[in-house]
């Protein structure tokens, strides 16, 4: 190839040879055209004949697969006169999968239950101390714990990557990533658990934030139970009310109707070990209309109504129309007409039909 290569740069400088050769190449291919042009007919003819053979296959192979479904013997004509086999069901001790989880509004609401905004899984720290996710100082280092349970009693997770953002306070906002980690989950019921998943955080200048934590597993038992977010304001009653400011955003691709309903529920003391028996559950009025007593009666949106010593006013706007990524904010004023207790909690949540797209649980005190 170098050799050709050097002859032709020789050659450049000399057009009268080069036009010699190319009208030798010319005369050549004029006396060959005949062989070529068997040649290339050839070709063609390979190229039909092995096009032709492959359509043959694909209608044998069409062909054979439907007349097996309409007539031929499902296990073969080795099987003929066996019985039918049975479906091969894979034990559960044989294959296991962890379920990593964390507090999770969106599945617990997608089950008929009452939320609270307020996470018990994800609390921020300033060095040692706890410190409450509506009173950060801007542009202050924090650390924001995770607490990640396991569903599972048989596997854990190992090596769970855990996700952190923040938003402004409100519904639905703009998420912001913070960073990520990977913690080990033990079995549910081991000492060693839940897993703690710690991310720095450094507070933009200035704003109200809301955190949210995802967990990330592959093979995860059930995945709808992998989302938490701690959206909490606290204020203080002022002759006697208090009014509350947040964004409500529409981050879907269609036009939205979110409708904002308030409740008043808060995470109960958990329950002596064992359970409620049904007996008890029937003389405390928490068993619905089929007689059979229901396990999360407390836990129910209908068991926790503003209470009706409290007003929630939305001025008027408690259903909105948004365009697709619209953001507009609300103002909620909560009063007390006569309040028995120190501090009262409300949730405040946006639906899309009876589909939750967020909220915020606002505290009120004396």
């Amino acid at each position: 190839m170098s050799s050709l290569l050097k002859l032709l740069c020789q050659l450049k400088n000399r057009p009268g040879v080069l036009f010699c050769l190319a009208l030798a190449l010319l005369l050549l291919l004029w006396l060959l055209s005949g062989a070529l042009l068997v040649w290339f007919s050839m070709y063609l003819g390979a190229l039909v004949l092995l096009g032709l053979l492959g359509l043959v296959r694909l209608l044998q192979g069409r062909l054979r697969k439907r007349c097996w479904k309409a007539f031929g013997d499902k296990k073969g004509s080795g099987s003929q006169g066996h019985p039918t086999s049975k479906e091969l069901k894979i034990p559960p001790h044989t294959y296991k999968r962890p379920d990593p989880m964390i507090y999770s509004q969106f599945y617990l609401m997608a089950k008929g239950l009452a939320v609270t905004w307020d996470n018990p899984d994800i609390q921020l720290f300033d060095g040692a101390v706890a410190v409450p996710s509506n009173a950060l100082l801007p542009g202050h280092a924090y650390a924001v714990h995770a607490r990640v349970w396991n569903g599972s009693t048989d596997a854990p997770a190992v090596n769970l990557l855990v996700k952190f953002f923040y938003m402004s306070f409100g519904v639905d906002t703009v998420r912001h990533y913070i960073g990520e980690t990977y913690v080990d989950v033990p079995v549910k019921g081991s000492p060693m658990g839940p897993g703690i998943a710690t991310m720095a955080w450094t507070t933009p200048p200035a704003g109200h934030y809301c955190i949210q934590v995802e967990l990330h597993w592959i093979d995860d038992a059930n995945p709808f139970n992998n989302f938490g977010q701690e959206n909490v304001d606290v204020k203080k009653l002022n002759s006697p009310n208090a009014s509350f400011v947040f964004a409500v955003r529409n981050t879907s691709a269609r036009a939205r109707t979110l409708v904002l309903r308030a409740d008043a529920y808060e995470l109960p003391q958990r329950l002596r070990c064992p359970p409620v028996r049904p007996n008890d559950a029937a003389a405390s009025g928490l068993v619905p209309a089929d007689g059979r007593a229901d396990p999360y009666a407390r836990h129910r949106p209908e068991a926790h109504p503003v209470p009706a010593d409290w007003q929630v006013d939305f001025f008027g706007r408690d259903r909105l129309n948004l365009q697709p990524g619209e953001q507009t904010d609300i103002t909620v004023k909560i009063t007390s007409t006569d309040a028995p207790v120190a501090m009262q909690a409300i949730n405040i949540n946006a639906f899309d039909g009876n589909v939750l797209v967020g909220g915020v649980t606002l505290y009120v005190h004396h």
